[in-house]
């Protein structure tokens, strides 16, 4: 039987965004596959489109220290969607992704994701 990579969300869907027209309104790891133990990504879904050359997403073990993502991507309608690529041999534990976003209109959102991987 195939071991499949649970996410727990702790509920802390801290952001600040102010009055930024893209503001977060869903963080969701997609639905898994049995044959992938973590998904390909993280996304981040705003309110509006987002400038990605002006947004940052840095994913953190337990211990604070930063990991290695794939280069984050826009996708979804006007580029509403946040992805940030994640390495499919990540280890059991908790992690943390630091994101702010830049709208298109000049405006800020910024916060943290948090999650669980259990095998």
């Amino acid at each position: 039987m195939k071991s499949i990579v649970s996410f727990c969300l702790f509920a802390s869907l801290l952001f600040t965004a102010g009055e930024a027209s893209a503001a977060l309104e869903q963080a969701s790891l997609p639905p898994q596959q049995e044959e992938r133990l973590v998904p390909a990504n993280l996304e981040l879904t705003f309110s509006g489109p987002v400038d990605l050359a002006r947004s940052t997403a840095v994913l953190l073990n337990a211990q604070g220290t930063a990991l290695p993502t794939g280069k984050p991507f826009l996708s979804g309608p006007e580029g509403s969607i946040f992805k940030v690529p994640l390495d499919p041999a990540m280890a059991p534990g908790d992690y943390t992704v630091d994101w702010r976003v830049l709208s298109m209109d000049g405006r800020s959102a910024e916060g943290q994701y948090r999650f669980r991987v259990d095998h």
